[in-house]
């Protein structure tokens, strides 16, 4: 009695894994285009599908659930941010006023988009606990090694010529003025949803922001630190 062959599962050919990349891309960018438009909750798979003049049916070929749309557009929107300010950073120019372009670039990327920077900084909070929420391991795998990627070429930057323990405190630094960025948009993105505008203008914050960070790494590298 002759045996059957178990037969392997075909591979797709790299034609289709390049449009199958393309496809998501795609619908990536459309979800995008809905929250910069109507905000995070705007985003469902009968508005993509829609857009794309696609069934939800065949959404689902790319991503299974609401959910899976959603984590997969906070990654590229989180792409999206540290492509922007690590070219900001790389043309930054000295190591000077570093962070306070990295100040600049984070307000500039976002407050023509809201939706996207509640999207990608205020969502969890918003909805701990149910399934809109980022999972752990999205934000371990995908959103944690893409922020890493963005201090580890700040810490470069501006970091030459200090010591080993210098490092690791003008890291620290860079991830205060980036959390001082974020703290501002926050406010801002506040501001914007109950209509009452911040006192003080988004120029001289950002002026003040960015001295003071730019100060702070000064006196690191010439040894005025701590």
């Amino acid at each position: 009695m002759s045996q059957q062959k178990t037969r392997r599962p075909r591979r797709r050919s790299a034609l289709v894994e390049r449009k199958h990349a393309q496809a998501r891309q795609d619908i990536l960018e459309v979800a995008a285009a809905i929250v910069r438009e109507g905000g995070i909750e705007s985003v469902t798979l009968a508005s993509v599908a829609a857009r794309l003049s696609m069934t939800k049916q065949a959404l689902y070929h790319y991503f299974p659930s609401k959910e899976a749309l959603v984590r997969g557009l906070v990654t590229a929107l989180v792409d999206d941010e540290i492509e922007t300010l690590i070219a900001a950073i790389d043309d930054a120019e000295s190591d000077a006023v570093v962070l306070g372009t990295l100040i600049r670039a984070f307000y500039h990327h976002y407050i023509g988009n809201l939706g996207a920077f509640r999207a990608v900084y205020c969502q969890s909070q918003l909805y701990s606990g149910s399934g809109s929420a980022m999972d752990e391991d999205t934000v371990r795998n995908e959103i944690n090694p893409r922020t890493r990627h963005l201090f580890d070429v700040l810490e470069q930057r501006i970091s030459t010529k200090v010591s080993k323990a210098e490092r690791a405190r003008m890291r620290q630094l860079a991830f205060t003025a980036w959390l001082s960025a974020l703290g501002l948009l926050t406010m801002l993105g506040i501001a914007d949803s109950v209509k009452d505008p911040l006192i003080h203008s988004d120029a001289d914050l950002l002026n003040i922001l960015s001295s003071v960070f730019n100060d702070a790494a000064g006196q690191r590298r010439n040894g005025g630190g701590e």
